[in-house]
Order: structure tokens, then C-alpha cells, then sequence
């Protein structure tokens, strides 16, 4: 089964935050463990640095980096012209970085991984958290 993981679950896995949904949790641990595939679109990279940099995160965006590369189960998606197409189809949720990653969820039939509400609420792929 195909994951793709947002912001927020990425940075509070890595940095073991209790914030972080058990099943996300689990999942996350799982695609460690080399049983799942967990896809990262290039926007939550993005938005890594800005919070590494920015809001004095216990982790340095290098650390994290490291630590994906370490696992062949975790890919990185980029920003195309696919995923651009797409988040014109998405606009129930306002805000554009999750758009993105909802979009790549959607054109890999992927789970995503998130808390967000908006995007919960949106049901344009299936979520995972609690």
C-alpha cells in the first residue's frame, strides 16, 4: 500500500512528538521497517526548511534528509504538471501547500497521512491518523 506523508507527520515522527497519530505513527514505523512505501512530495520538503529554520525545530533539515535517505521506502515526489492540473479539481481546501499534497495522494491512490481537517473534511482521498 502506497502512503504519502504530510508536513506535520513527517517532523513529529522524526522527532518521536507525541502530537503524532498512533496509526500515523504506525505507519511511519512500518515503512522504516521496509513494509510500506511512504511518498514525500517535494512541497513538504519545502515547508521542512521553513520550520527548521524558522520555528527553532529540535531537528536540523540535513538531519531529516539523512534520515529519509536511509530507507529505500520513502520517495520523494516532485511538483509537475500533473500534480499542478489537479489542484484546480481540489478547491474545497484553501490552502495551497495542502492542495498539493492532497493532489499527490490523489494521482498515486495513495493514503495521506494528516490531521489536517480541511482535508479530512474534503474526502478527496482517504486520510490517516488516529
Amino acid at each position: 500500500m502506497l502512503y504519502v506523508a504530510d508536513t506535520h507527520s513527517i517532523i513529529w515522527f522524526l522527532t518521536k512528538d507525541e502530537r503524532l497519530g498512533k496509526k500515523a505513527k504506525g505507519i511511519l514505523e512500518k515503512a522504516d521497517e521496509g513494509k510500506v512505501i511512504v511518498i514525500i512530495p517535494t512541497i513538504v520538503l519545502a515547508e521542512l526548511i521553513f520550520i527548521c529554520e524558522k520555528k527553532d525545530a529540535s531537528i536540523k533539515f540535513k538531519e531529516i534528509l539523512d534520515k529519509i535517505n536511509e530507507s529505500s521506502n520513502y520517495i520523494y515526489y516532485n511538483l509537475d504538471i500533473k500534480v499542478i492540473l489537479e489542484i484546480s479539481n481540489l478547491s474545497k481546501i484553501p490552502e495551497m501547500h495542502d492542495r498539493i499534497i492532497t493532489a499527490t495522494a490523489k494521482l498515486n491512490r495513495a493514503t495521506l497521512i494528516t490531521k489536517d481537517p480541511e482535508v479530512i473534511r474534503s474526502k478527496f482521498v482517504d486520510t490517516i491518523w488516529d
